[in-house]
């Protein structure tokens, strides 16, 4: 089925929702919204619990003026060792964390739908987003190893938080006369945690925790699917992680823009 197809028929499902009205539906979400992952500001995603994945997860705390994620921790050694460091193993990512569907809007919108997640599948996309960002980084400094070895750091990954988009709900936002108002309470999100070790070891050197919700945006096809934002979050971790190991303790990683002009 091709994209436009999904999107048009995202419409007319939203359309056919007989027991309520498209303004009725507007007025439950917008209610709703104050359960949403959004902090204080309404723009960014707040902070959720760490899981057992973590092995200092109460100990954690920002480091923004470094690092773009909620919370992290550091090793007193990890900056005096890390140049000692020329490759790096991204292991398969662990969904033994993962938390069951939060969202009772979705679930009640789209049916068992909402809880059927391609789990596998999404930690597979969060596993080569970063083998991409390694890849691609400019300088080449950690080259990609398949295991352990002397030199080689070991990168761990858990995926926490997969919550869908709500697809129903955005095709009553862009359709629906005063249908912006369920905005916020449409959006997906998406948590990570990751642990970095020496790979001969086991010693933890840095570790770091992280939730994001959907890009706000005046029209965005990935609003039609159920995860690619939460593909293109992944994308972006990738990319800030690849940069903090590549640049000295003085550069900060700037965090992700909560607003997207990018259609796709």
């Amino acid at each position: 089925m091709s994209l436009a197809n999904r999107v048009a028929g995202g419409y007319l499902h939203a359309m056919n929702i007989s027991h309520l009205s498209s303004l009725a539906l507007a007025t439950a979400l917008a209610i709703a919204t104050t359960g949403c992952s959004t902090s204080s500001s309404g723009l960014k995603a707040k902070t959720v619990p760490t899981s057992a994945f973590l092995d200092h997860g109460s100990s954690m705390r920002p480091h923004r003026e470094r690092a773009p994620f909620n919370a992290v921790w550091v090793s007193p050694k990890f900056e005096a060792v890390r140049a000692n460091y020329r490759g790096i193993n991204i292991a398969p990512v662990n969904t033994h964390y993962l938390r069951a569907v939060d969202r009772p809007l979705v679930t009640m919108l789209e049916g068992p739908k909402a809880k059927d997640r391609p789990v596998a599948a999404s930690a597979e996309v969060l596993r080569q987003a970063f083998v991409a960002a390694f890849r691609d980084a400019p300088g080449g400094r950690y080259q990609l190893t398949s295991g352990r070895g002397p030199a080689v750091l070991s990168l761990e990954l858990a995926l926490v938080e997969l919550n869908p988009t709500n697809v129903v709900g955005n095709a009553v936002k862009y359709g629906a006369p005063g249908g912006s108002v369920v905005a916020p309470a449409t959006k997906g999100n998406c948590a990570i945690e990751g642990k970095l070790k020496d790979s001969r070891t086991g010693e933890l050197l840095f570790a770091f925790a992280d939730n994001e919700h959907d890009k706000f945006g005046i029209v965005s096809l990935r609003d039609f699917s159920s995860y690619g934002h939460a593909r293109s979050t992944m994308k972006d971790w990738a990319k800030q992680f690849a940069e903090l190991m590549r640049t000295p303790a003085s550069h900060k990683v700037e965090d992700s823009s909560t607003i997207s002009l990018n259609p796709l």
